[in-house]
């Protein structure tokens, strides 16, 4: 069997997580794996048999036999390394968005030096092959329920993430909304023209010191004419809450959430039944390793790629306008043309 050659950049507890869904992939083979802080991971890195460990990325980069790179570091680092594997020749795989710059130039840079190269680069929208969500994408597309007329999507984290993390990755609409904008636009199949958004700190008054919220209400407009609703919170007390509706002129699909059990008791007095997953890590552990499956294939075989620079681009442009409409209070338009690179 071909394997692709590998890199890892960011060992965090998302990266530690990806790592050891790679090494379970018989078509990837780890060659280095890089962290400023390394040190504080490379014992349980050597056990798991990865021996090149590195501070800096770059000489993950500079191994002739590297043939990709995963980004698995905090947002705010995405865009320099992507730029510099893509310069480097390597294939990229990158967690999104692309840059915490509102300024979609930051990002549409990323994506120039992706074609200048003549490299691949996947971005990491999972959710597009979670077995559920992906059923009801082609269940719509096969026409089951007609044309797709109203997309609900609700996504709460069963806790709140600490604020030092939140500044590196990005607030609620880059790092957890950002998902959702991509989920509505994939099962519409059409773009985003506008967003109507009202956010507020329910959970924690103190995110306000970095320009943060906890929960969020959107309305949003699709070029075909369809809707989309989204509610995020960052504290569902009985786990991690993902739910996906599509109402359409012949029928609805909808996706519940994922428990470890689908036994319900039902008594005289009450319904129970188990709590959704607790994190996203067990949630879409099935996900994560099909998104990463399908970018290898994409690059040995030439397939296609399950999500592009230009579909980060299209989300990031939602959360941009989402943000300018919770501060102004009114709906804010949202460019559906897709840039030039």
């Amino acid at each position: 069997m071909k394997k692709l050659n590998c890199g890892v950049v960011g060992v965090g507890r998302v990266g530690m997580m990806h790592i050891k869904n790679l090494l379970n992939i018989p078509s990837i083979n780890i060659l280095g794996v890089s962290d400023l802080f390394i040190e504080n991971v490379e014992d349980e890195l050597n056990m798991l048999g990865i021996e090149h460990c590195y501070k800096d990325y770059q000489e993950l980069l500079c191994n002739e036999e590297l043939e990709a790179l995963f980004i698995f570091s905090s947002t705010d680092s995405h865009e320099k390394i992507a730029i510099d594997a893509a310069k480097a020749k390597k294939h990229i795989f990158c967690e999104k968005p692309l840059s915490m710059d509102t300024n979609e130039e930051s990002s549409l840079k990323v994506l120039r030096a992706v074609k200048e190269n003549n490299v691949k680069m996947q971005i990491a929208f999972n959710r597009r092959v979670d077995r559920q969500f992906r059923k009801i994408y082609q269940d719509v597309r096969d026409g089951k329920i007609g044309d797709p007329q109203i997309i609900k999507i609700t996504s709460r984290d069963p806790d709140l993430l600490p604020h030092e993390l939140i500044k590196r990755i990005g607030g609620l609409l880059f790092d957890f909304t950002m998902h959702d904008f991509d989920m509505a636009r994939y099962m519409a199949g059409s773009n985003i023209k506008e967003v109507y958004a009202r956010g507020n700190t329910l959970i924690d008054p103190t995110l306000k010191d970095i320009n943060d919220i906890d929960t969020l209400a959107i309305v949003l407009e699709f070029e075909n004419g369809s809707f989309g609703l989204i509610d995020n919170s960052r504290r569902a007390v009985y786990g991690y809450d993902q739910r996906v509706e599509v109402f359409g002129s012949k029928g609805m699909l909808k996706a519940e959430n994922v428990s470890d059990s689908t036994v319900e008791l039902y008594g005289e007095q009450s319904l129970e039944m188990e709590n959704p997953l607790p994190i996203f890590m067990e949630r879409y552990h099935q996900a994560y390793d099909t998104e990463v499956r399908l970018f290898v294939e994409a690059i040995l075989n030439n397939q296609p790629l399950v999500a592009t620079g230009m579909d980060v681009i299209m989300a990031q442009r939602v959360a941009v306008a989402a943000q300018k409409s919770i501060a102004t209070g009114k709906p804010v338009a949202v460019d559906t043309t897709y840039p030039k690179i």
